[in-house]
């Protein structure tokens, strides 16, 4: 089972144990005080999902778009 230590390098909260239920501890950390020193097997950092979710934006955006003009074009067309 993993649990919620104190880091020696940062002072900022990080896990032990087996590895297994990394994803638990990191949930009950408070935002901003999760220790950087050290991998969260299993926990993808915040810096990543804001990145991929503007990705998403990103990708939704010019599917819209493209799906928005090909109707445009075959309402011309007819």
């Amino acid at each position: 089972m993993c649990y919620q230590v104190k880091c020696g390098t940062c002072g900022k909260s990080t896990w032990a144990g087996c590895g297994r239920h990394v994803a638990s501890v990191h949930a009950q950390v408070p935002e901003g005080q999760h220790c950087a020193c050290r991998d969260w097997p299993g926990v993808v950092p915040a810096v990543e999902k804001e990145k991929k979710a503007g990705e998403d934006s990103a990708t939704t955006a010019a599917a819209e778009a493209s799906s928005g003009a090909s109707t445009e074009a075959s309402s011309v067309a007819k």
